[in-house]
């Protein structure tokens, strides 16, 4: 009997001990989680705010350029130069042009710079205004940026940017021709603005390259609430 009554106190202390265990265990994996949430959103809240502060630099860097800079060199070749920078710096006006088209002056402009074959591709009927300005913004910084880093880096002769709806989601690729990427190049400024600015935009971000067969820059963004004009 006593025999029978400590097999079974020691089954229910052994019971104790594996609830006990696991419930410590759940603790761990649920304030474990909690940080996870924590770090990442104070990490995009950084990103966001010196996104931001990049913009304002921006701004002011334009307004010093065509209020300081281009009265001085006026008239000379170098002063179409000036208003090109300031032109690019400054933020697009979405209330005046469509992202579509702006994204096709991107392209236009960086094959005319840079004597780069570059076209681009919008698929019927696909239109970014139902994004709110903001998150247009960050789109048209990351396309800006993909086609600075191949003017800068890639050695290409052609070039492309490719718009449409992808499983519901907006998929956004930027390619090239040129070298690829080297194990340096993605851990690089541009590379970094690119995939910070992703990141606020809910995107999923791709660089897919082989030595020598070029690079091709692959946004997704997942069109969250946050992301439409709702969300302004």
């Amino acid at each position: 009997m006593l025999d029978e009554a400590y097999f079974y106190f020691k089954l229910m202390w052994l019971f104790v001990c594996v609830i006990s265990f696991l419930l410590l265990l759940l603790c761990y994996l649920y304030f474990g989680k909690q940080r996870a949430h924590k770090n990442e959103y104070e990490s995009f809240t950084f990103s966001h705010q010196v996104i931001k502060g990049m913009e304002m630099e921006r701004r002011r860097i334009s307004r010093d350029l065509h209020d300081i800079v281009l009265p001085q060199v006026h008239g000379m070749p170098v002063s179409e130069q000036i208003r090109t920078i300031c032109t690019e710096l400054i933020p697009p006006d979405f209330s005046r042009l469509s992202l579509n088209d702006l994204l096709a002056d991107i392209c236009n402009k960086f094959a005319k710079r840079t004597g780069i074959d570059c076209s681009y591709f919008f698929e019927n009927n696909f239109l970014f205004e139902t994004i709110n300005a903001e998150n247009r913004l960050h789109i048209y910084r990351i396309v800006q940026e993909c086609f600075t880093n191949i003017e800068k880096h890639s050695k290409a002769k052609k070039a492309m940017l490719i718009a449409k709806r992808h499983n519901g989601n907006i998929l956004i690729c930027v390619s090239d021709d040129g070298i690829g990427l080297n194990s340096n190049d993605e851990s690089g400024f541009g590379m970094n603005s690119i995939k910070q600015r992703a990141a606020i935009v809910g995107a999923n971000t791709d660089f897919i390259s082989e030595s020598q067969n070029g690079l091709m820059v692959r946004i997704e963004i997942v069109t969250l609430p946050n992301l439409l004009k709702g969300g302004e």
